[in-house]
């Protein structure tokens, strides 16, 4: 066979490899937007099969305890089924529990909710040089470490938030990629009930493909969604989880009032906290 022969050949197959991915990618859309078997990470899932993180979370939380596995999957469907057009429409607020049930539980818990905030909350302006002193796609945050604040952290929302959990008792986790969500975040709580409940500002995206982990390592939790610079599709949600996000997300009003009446239903006025302590990734007031 001639170069220009192979060349042809390759050619056919390259296009038949993206015409096969492509189709798949609608099949798997399609299977989404049916809710086909009341399941909505019909696309994710397919996407994520042989990613790092999906490993992680199969191997050690699916395989591991097989039981909450299949607890968790008839919760989702039942959950999937509450919640009509779930996949096209998330809304800013999204309880999983009923509203009430979950206020209930944050009063009465010693364990207060973990607040998970994601890296992209973080300040980056090249315009104004407005930048995260301790960078953005990581855990780090100086405020939370050693207590200060320069100028451009009073603009960042994982400052003001932070402030309120250290009155509220709080635990803080800067969220950055799934596979250290599923570290720090899922595991311990599948294995120790570590975080029982859970506050997490997410983008709309992401809240689709967390619920189903979530009910599987039994996190009561208020989901939050960011009004702008959030990802929007899994291509733009992959960029970001490998820590490539420029745009800064950023709450609307709403979403600015719903959390920190949250935080104050969840006081604890006899505790009186003074820094955070942290510990692997999680920041603990004390």
């Amino acid at each position: 066979m001639g170069p220009e022969n192979r060349n042809i050949n390759e050619m056919r197959n390259a296009i038949f490899r993206i015409g096969f991915v492509m189709r798949l990618n609608r099949f798997f859309h399609h299977l989404d937007r049916i809710s086909f078997f009341s399941i909505n990470i019909w696309n994710f899932s397919y996407h994520s099969f042989f990613k790092e993180y999906a490993r992680l979370f199969f191997f050690k939380v699916m395989v591991g305890y097989p039981l909450r596995t299949i607890r968790g999957l008839k919760k989702y469907r039942h959950f999937i089924k509450q919640k009509e057009n779930l996949f096209f429409k998330y809304g800013q607020f999204l309880f999983i529990t009923d509203e009430k049930a979950f206020l209930e539980k944050i009063k009465k818990q010693k364990i207060k909710p973990l607040v998970g905030l994601g890296f992209c909350l973080k300040p980056n302006n090249p315009e104004n040089a407005s930048f995260c002193p301790s960078g953005r796609a990581n855990h780090d945050c100086l405020y939370l470490e050693k207590g200060q604040a320069l100028q451009v952290c009073f603009y960042c929302s994982i400052y003001k938030i932070s402030r309120k959990c250290l009155e509220t008792g709080c635990d803080v986790y800067i969220m950055t990629s799934a596979k250290d969500i599923a570290r720090d975040f899922l595991i311990p709580q599948v294995k120790d009930e570590k975080f029982p409940s859970a506050i997490l500002l997410l983008c709309p995206y992401s809240i689709q493909a967390i619920i189903f982990p979530l009910l599987i390592c039994g996190v009561d939790v208020f989901l939050m969604a960011y009004e702008r610079g959030f990802c929007r599709d899994y291509r733009e949600w992959r960029s970001a989880d490998k820590g490539n996000k420029n745009e800064m997300t950023e709450l609307s009003k709403e979403s600015w009032k719903k959390i920190f009446d949250l935080l104050s239903e969840s006081r604890d006025v006899n505790s009186q906290f003074q820094r955070f302590r942290r510990e692997g990734n999680i920041f603990y007031p004390e």
